[in-house]
């Protein structure tokens, strides 16, 4: 179980570092070229719209052994996502993005245009804009979205049973652990399992609660 904890936790971390830094880029690399954004974004949002099984089904098709990205990891590196912590991180990047780019997309574009106008006139350069203008006006909206995408990937388990099994103490997360705790008919692990789930979901929703109701 606490393997399964640092897991969970080792993931989600992971896809609240990417997922923000890989965000904020696109907004600002994509301001200008809307065909282009247009598609981008429509791959970004699209795993909101798809049930789980099959964004790990599509994950094994684009990255298992056979697949052209996987036969460069295994014949170069010998590395396989399948059954690998790197492939539950990947799911858990794929399922929470959508959430985390519309959120910091809706926290930028509701700025008023006078303060970034301002600042365009004084010469400030892109990323001090972003350090300086975007995110001191648009924090509360960004960091409820990156709350939700936290909440999200902690949750995830259709994606990642399927593409990166469930291997204790390497790919097992909490929600798969519950899973197997269930199967097996261990209840009492079930439910301390369920407990720690259900601790660190309500601290998710406290924090989001807590931006979301000084912000209004």
């Amino acid at each position: 179980m606490i393997s399964a904890l640092k897991i969970s936790l080792s993931i989600v971390f992971i896809s609240f570092v990417f997922n923000t830094f890989f965000s904020i880029f696109f907004y600002f690399s994509l301001k200008r070229r809307n065909n282009l954004k247009k598609i981008i974004e429509f791959l970004i949002t699209l795993p909101i719209f798809l049930p789980p099984s099959v964004i790990g089904y599509m994950l094994i098709i684009f990255l298992g052994k056979n697949s052209f990205l996987g036969k460069i990891f295994y014949n170069f590196f010998n590395f396989r996502f399948i059954f690998s912590f790197e492939g539950a991180a990947i799911a858990a990047i794929i399922v929470s993005l959508p959430i985390i780019y519309q959120s910091i997309k809706v926290a930028f574009d509701t700025i008023d245009k006078a303060y970034i106008e301002t600042a365009q006139c004084l010469g400030v350069s892109k990323i001090n804009m972003i350090k300086y203008v975007y995110l001191p006006l648009g924090y509360r909206k960004v960091f409820s979205g990156i709350i939700l995408g936290i909440g999200r990937a902690f949750g995830e388990f259709g994606a990642t049973i399927l593409i990166a099994g469930n291997i204790p103490g390497k790919t097992q997360t909490l929600p798969l652990a519950l899973y197997s705790a269930i199967e097996s008919g261990n209840y009492f692990l079930a439910n301390k399992v369920l407990i720690i789930l259900l601790f660190f979901s309500g601290i998710f929703l406290a924090s989001y609660i807590l931006l979301t109701k000084k912000e209004s």
